[in-house]
């Protein structure tokens, strides 16, 4: 009887799990985090959750939680904080910089469960989870995630060493000397939820809604009837369901175009006396940053980081489109996900740029390419037709490496030798007569740009490391001065 009584309840949670659609939780490792334990309900997931948990681990109650949001069409991975940041206080860095984790947790994971194409994920934490997706979030370039919820938020984190500043993260040293306390960040990258209960007996109401307040970007959400424990689903879940929901409502809040899929021909099909439709690049993942204030003659075409729209690309983009630049950004993370080849990534310049120089009416076309942007772009340029190539007066490279790959590989974020690699040099020196400039960081060890004849290219040394110390505005009037030179 007891075996038949086990049978039935098996079959009962059998059921249970196919009415809700939830497959076989899988696991992964990664990096600092350990394991993490992933939740879907479908192959391809249109949302990605990273769920940090509280102290006590990953257990039922975040479970639960994860489980939820899977339903709701998301890939949700899911870690034990207290290892992460045992991870963290055992390092030997100065300051310790977590978006840099999650972000590429995001990309590799999404990458190895064969997601088709890149979806920034939004960060969820409950408790000391709760306090570190904040960080997480103040510290990262704008549009690196889509946002972040907090479900009983605390400003403080037992840590041993502070969090780096990144873009925009302050701290203060704890009570006694122990610990760090977080501030409110005045304008975040993302939007930040926090859920907080009125019963909280852990983190103090009061001080929470005064946080948020002064935090840029962020909205509490009041919970009348729930404690730090989050005990009861009712009480708190729908509004958890919507505050998600809304978080991926309104996709272009990044401002990338999702790629919808051309059939037929990709040359341009505009005529002198027809208008250019946007058909014509409604498959590649780009952004439109339109000018502001005075007209320049020219438009900007940058090929991203592979971050994609994030940090020095969308700031750079701001900047030149105030200076009357109008800007087109082709996003590498989600460009080359799947893999592509120069001839195929010529023929998408190609039409990057006609749609374009019409669309804004503009002849002249400065080509940007930052980090992975700028190793790629050079093949891109080489296979241009002649007319088009004509219209370029100037080509800009940022800190470009010495040779280009045309697809993610796990090895980009495991480390290792990508043997596809292709070097850029030569195709660099096949575009003598172009006008080049190449930026590199006074801190860069590997760039391209020392190894140039300043007969190819000019050379610019700035400050600081791969991100030239932030200062983004000079680079725009470095570009912009030698275009028109």
């Amino acid at each position: 009887m007891k075996i038949f009584a086990l049978f039935l309840f098996a079959a009962a949670l059998l059921a249970v799990g196919c009415a809700s659609g939830l497959r076989a939780e899988e696991t992964l490792s990664f990096g600092r985090f350990g394991t993490i334990t992933v939740y879907r309900t479908s192959p391809h997931p249109g949302k990605v959750v990273l769920f940090a948990s509280g102290d006590g681990g990953w257990n039922q109650g975040v479970v639960d939680m994860a489980r939820e949001l899977a339903a709701m069409d998301a890939l949700v991975m899911g870690f034990d904080v207290t290892h992460y940041l045992k991870q963290l206080r055992d390092s030997t860095e100065g300051c310790s910089y977590p978006a840099g984790d999650f972000e590429a947790l995001s990309q590799y994971a999404q990458k190895k469960l064969a997601l088709p194409r890149y979806a920034r994920p939004v960060l969820v934490g409950y408790s000391s989870g709760a306090t570190l997706v904040y960080a997480t979030l103040a510290q990262a370039p704008a549009n690196t995630f889509q946002g972040a919820i907090s479900m009983g938020f605390c400003p403080d984190l037992p840590l041993n060493k502070p969090f780096c500043k990144g873009s925009g993260l302050e701290t203060k040293t704890g009570p006694g000397g122990k610990g760090y306390v977080f501030q409110p960040a005045p304008q975040l990258g993302s939007p930040w939820i926090s859920f907080q209960g009125e019963i909280d007996a852990v983190c103090d109401p009061q001080a929470g809604e005064v946080f948020v307040q002064q935090t840029g970007r962020a909205t509490m959400v009041r919970l009348p009837k729930v404690g730090h424990g989050f005990a009861v689903q009712k009480n708190w879940l729908p509004q958890f369901k919507e505050a998600f929901q809304r978080l991926y409502a309104d996709r272009q809040a990044t401002g990338i175009k999702a790629p919808v899929p051309v059939v037929g021909s990709q040359s341009p099909t505009a005529t002198a006396n027809a208008p250019p439709s946007a058909s014509e690049v409604a498959d590649l993942p780009l952004v439109e940053v339109e000018a502001k204030g005075t007209a320049s003659e020219y438009l900007a075409v940058m090929v991203t980081g592979d971050g994609g729209w994030a940090g020095l690309d969308s700031t750079l983009g701001d900047i030149l489109a105030k200076h009357g630049i109008p800007v087109v950004g082709l996003d590498s993370l989600q460009y080359f996900w799947q893999a592509r080849q120069p001839e195929e990534m010529g023929r998408d310049l190609e039409r990057i740029i006609y749609h374009y120089t019409a669309v804004w009416q503009r002849k002249k076309v400065i080509l940007i390419g930052y980090s992975k942007g700028a190793d790629v772009l050079p093949f891109m340029v080489d296979r241009l037709s002649g007319e088009t190539r004509a219209a370029v007066r100037l080509l800009a490279l940022l800190g470009p490496g010495m040779a280009a790959t045309f697809e993610f590989h796990l090895t980009d974020w495991l480390g290792g030798d990508d043997h596809a690699a292709q070097p850029v040099r030569p195709v660099l020196e096949k575009l003598q007569g172009l006008k080049i400039l190449c930026l590199s960081g006074r801190d860069e060890t590997d760039s391209l740009c020392r190894q140039l004849d300043p007969g190819l290219a000019k050379g610019v040394l700035l400050t600081g490391g791969h991100h030239f110390g932030g200062d983004y505005e000079g680079i725009a009037g470095i570009i912009i001065k030698a275009a028109n030179e």
